[in-house]
Parts: structure tokens; C-alpha cells; sequence
């Protein structure tokens, strides 16, 4: 397995089948998709995407961020879950996140992911809440330093 920076389009796919499945393929498309700071990354068994993030400039007022990084639309595809493609992914990222000086990674975390989040050293802050038509969540965040 290894993860790649790759392009938007390249992840669509699998944050439709995910995240959004009974959604069109436009509901995927973020706003800072192609911003310039922004990078997509994807673990790959040989040409296969098992898992995916989105990692773009964002600061947080509740976590008081100076340079953070939100994290968007992080999957698995179902097949491939469980077998440690996610946190290589979040892994890479940290690293590439230190580089560009990130202070603080965050992101709006869906209960089912609460614990896969703790287990990457994510703490929550503030309360539960919902995203129309996605679920409840927490806002979960990281320091890098």
C-alpha cells in the first residue's frame, strides 16, 4: 500500500460512494478543491484507491489556529477498511502538513469516526451537532506543534 497526492477528480469517486451515496457526484466537489495550497491524497493497492483526504488552508477560531489545515472527506472504500489505509494516509499527511508549517489540523468528524481520530492523538472540542442530510458530528483537531 502506499499513499500519493493525486488530484480531485481522481477521488470523486470514492467520496460519492462513501460519503455521499445517495447524493449526485456535484455534491463532492468542494469549494477549495483546487486552491493552491490544497492537496488530496490517496492510498493505492497497486491502481486501486482504498482510502482518501482532503487537506486545505483553514483557521478555526474555537481551536485558535494561526496556520491550520482542515481535513474533508476522508474514506474508505468499504472493501478495504480495517487494514490501516486511513491512518498511512493521515500519517503522510501529518508530514506534509510540518512542512507547510501547519500549527493545527481539524475537522468536522462523523460519530462512527470518533475513535479512529483519538487514535491519531484528535481531541474534541465543543458539542455534538448535525450536517443536513450527512449526520451528527464533532469538531475534532490535532496540534502539529
Amino acid at each position: 500500500m502506499t499513499v500519493h497526492i493525486v488530484n480531485a477528480s481522481e477521488i470523486r469517486p470514492l467520496r460519492n460512494l462513501v460519503l455521499r451515496p445517495n447524493l449526485p457526484i456535484e455534491t463532492t466537489v468542494y469549494d477549495l478543491d483546487e486552491h493552491h495550497k490544497t492537496f488530496h491524497l490517496a492510498s493505492k493497492v497497486g491502481n486501486i484507491i482504498t482510502s482518501i483526504g482532503t487537506f486545505y488552508p483553514e483557521n478555526d477560531l474555537d481551536i485558535q489556529t494561526t496556520n491550520g489545515y482542515r481535513l474533508r472527506g476522508i474514506a474508505t472504500h468499504p472493501k478495504y477498511r480495517r487494514n490501516g489505509a486511513a491512518a498511512k494516509l493521515m500519517r503522510k499527511a501529518f508530514q506534509i502538513l510540518e512542512k507547510k508549517n501547519c500549527d493545527t489540523v481539524w475537522c468536522n468528524a462523523r460519530l462512527v469516526a470518533i475513535d479512529f481520530y483519538k487514535s491519531l492523538g484528535f481531541k474534541e472540542i465543543g458539542p455534538e451537532f448535525n450536517i443536513s442530510e450527512i449526520g451528527s458530528h464533532y469538531k475534532m483537531y490535532k496540534r502539529l506543534f
